[in-house]
């Protein structure tokens, strides 16, 4: 008889962070976790948090084992990307569903950031005689759940994205300029329907016309944001003519019906005060796409956790520089004649 192959534990923490990157954007300002049950070398049961005061992870791997395999659990290993809650919220503590199961051992990826949670899921479980083994992949796992640290801020999780060409300019001047493939505007139609809220300035507004929907890519719409400071903007722009959801940021106290709905801050440009507002009218988390003195913005004053990089190879030979800035390097991947980079903000101030 042959024996089984030895799956390096490793592979079950993978599996946990693709089901946790299933929640996407539905989990809103909790935290997206993947939870496995392996028991002798096999998954017997797999989940992950759906939707905000969704059951979580651990509860829907539990769910999903087979009548037959339930007899197993005390002897399988629970697997979850991150420490398992043990405070009573929207819904009971998993550490607390862990022990009333029997199991006795759990691999957690990372610890719950939340100051007030830190370590005491892990303290449970060990208290009541459960083997813990923690933190396992921390560095995936603590990525896995940026937004999720964003939000504990009380900031959205900003994405910064732009295109830019071989000679490093993001767009000829005062005109629309496109310089990324078809096969690369779908990605980026994709990644709008990853956030909640898609963000751009009034020259890119008016030089654009941007209609900033994601219908290249089977997905739900962001809420379109506009920085408009004085609210000049022409009703008659592709964002302000169809029945999309469309907020306008405006130091303007004047309301203008013909517009949509607008918010009114002190100062446009103390990107903070916006973020703070847009956080508590529940956008989680935020794509910007320019333009590049927008852009700009979000980076000297440390306001962003992640950009998107596309280098084409373009050549536009003159036109505006494309912004620069400065990271950890998470990812490269090429599509077709473009680079898209994925760069972390070590620095940031969520």
């Amino acid at each position: 008889m042959t024996a089984s192959p030895i799956v390096p534990i490793e592979k079950y923490m993978e599996r946990c962070f693709e089901l946790a990157a299933l929640g996407g954007k539905d989990t809103k300002s909790n935290p997206n976790v993947g939870s496995v049950i392996v028991f002798d070398g096999q998954i017997i049961g797999e989940g992950y948090h759906r939707y905000y005061g969704g059951p979580h992870a651990e509860v829907e791997a539990f769910q999903s084992v087979s009548k037959s395999n339930l007899h197993k659990i005390k002897d399988a290993t629970w697997y979850v990307s991150l420490e398992p809650c043990s405070h009573f919220g929207k819904t009971p503590p998993c550490a607390h569903k862990i022990v009333a199961e029997g199991c006795r051992k759990v691999v957690i990826g990372c610890l719950d950031p939340n100051p007030i949670v830190r370590g005491i899921g892990v303290k449970y479980l060990k208290d009541h005689g459960v083997e813990v083994i923690s933190p396992f992949c921390e560095s995936k796992a603590n990525h896995i759940i940026s937004k999720f640290k964003a939000n504990l801020e009380k900031k959205p999780y900003i994405i910064l994205k732009w295109a830019q060409s071989k000679d490093n300019y993001i767009s000829k001047l005062g005109e629309q300029t496109w310089l990324t493939s078809q096969a690369t505007g779908m990605l980026t139609h994709k990644w709008r329907t990853e956030v909640d809220g898609i963000l751009i300035g009034k020259s890119t507004a008016l030089i654009d016309n941007p209609s900033l929907t994601s219908r290249h890519y089977l997905g739900q719409n962001p809420l379109r944001i506009i920085l408009d400071t004085h609210l000049s903007l022409p009703v008659d722009l592709n964002i302000y003519k169809d029945e999309l959801p469309t907020w306008t940021v405006t130091q303007n106290t004047v309301q203008n019906d013909e517009k949509k709905e607008q918010l009114v801050v002190s100062d446009v440009r103390q990107l903070n005060n916006v973020l703070d507002l847009l956080y508590q009218k529940g956008i989680f988390s935020i794509i910007v796409e320019g333009g590049a003195q927008v852009i700009k913005s979000f980076i000297d004053q440390n306001l962003w956790n992640e950009a998107r990089v596309i280098k084409t190879k373009v050549l536009l030979k003159e036109g505006i520089p494309a912004p620069n800035v400065n990271g950890k390097l998470l990812d490269r991947i090429q599509i077709g004649d473009d680079d898209v980079f994925y760069i972390e903000n070590p620095n940031q101030k969520n």
